[in-house]
């Protein structure tokens, strides 16, 4: 049995309280890594993102929706 079947068999054996925690560690572990990155890195990571606030930038302000039309409050 691999480590993979162990654990899933065991998690069948959980109180749904205890799963709460058991998801909590595992979304850390998951995200962990995401959590150390500075923003340039993170952003970099994700597929596009660069391009797109490279075109954002380059983008005249006439262009642009006016940020009150975004958020009347501001």
């Amino acid at each position: 049995m691999t480590v993979r079947e162990s654990i899933k068999n065991e998690i069948d054996t959980l109180s749904d309280e205890v799963l709460y925690t058991v998801r909590d560690f595992l979304l850390f572990q998951k995200y962990r890594n995401v959590l150390e990155m500075d923003d340039t890195t993170y952003l970099n990571s994700i597929p596009g993102m660069a391009e797109s606030i490279k075109g954002g930038v380059e983008t005249p302000l006439s262009e642009c929706v006016p940020l009150s039309d975004v958020w009347a409050d501001v």
